[in-house]
């Protein structure tokens, strides 16, 4: 029983550290952020690549195309909605989870100290068509500033393959997930080394 035991934690610390393969601060350190109670937070999608198409406008042009093919307007509705999801369904993901795991209030207006730049560098939106699905994820860079000087980085954390959702047919479900995971990454490892 207690080997079998063993074989559960084991699966379970797997698990775990299975849904972010690297979160690293590679510039500064998160001390000034001790007794924070906030941030400003502010997300970035400038030259994000995705999938195996490199940049993203190559990856909806050739969605759009796909959809339109099929029926007229489609693509374009799909398009919309892609760039309708970074808004509706990922910030608020990542900034709930955040919030939760640093107990933060979280804004997008410039009124704390500090401001936070998500800044989504790769997106693998996965896909499910019934019979096979591929997970969902994402590589973020975060960057704090000071927020009266947005020219000087404070600290950078990377985190890279941030897990999303698997079995969902839409897109923004599974993406959206990842965003979800990051959130709740990053919150605990601040919590952590923002004590330091």
């Amino acid at each position: 029983m207690k080997k079998l035991f063993g074989y559960f934690l084991l699966a379970g610390a797997l698990f775990v550290s299975s849904q972010v393969k690297s979160q690293d601060l590679v510039k500064g350190n998160l001390s000034f952020l001790k007794g924070a109670t906030g941030v400003n937070v502010v997300f970035n999608y400038d030259n994000v690549t995705v999938g195996k198409e490199g940049k993203e406008e190559n990856y909806l042009k050739r969605k759009r195309d796909e959809k339109n093919n099929k029926e007229a307007g489609s693509g374009d509705t799909w398009v919309e909605n892609w760039n309708a999801d970074k808004e509706k369904s990922y910030k608020p993901r990542f900034i709930k989870l955040l919030s939760k795991y640093t107990e933060w209030q979280l804004s997008e207006e410039t009124k704390e100290r500090y401001t936070m730049v998500v800044h989504t560098t790769f997106i693998e939106p996965g896909y499910n068509v019934g019979v096979s699905s591929g997970a969902a994820k994402i590589n973020l860079e975060i960057s704090i500033y000071d927020a009266s000087n947005m020219n000087k980085v404070l600290c950078k954390i990377t985190m890279e393959d941030v897990k999303g959702g698997k079995g969902q047919f839409d897109t923004a479900s599974r993406v959206g997930e990842a965003y979800a995971k990051a959130g709740k990454e990053l919150g605990k490892f601040i919590e952590k080394n923002a004590k330091k």
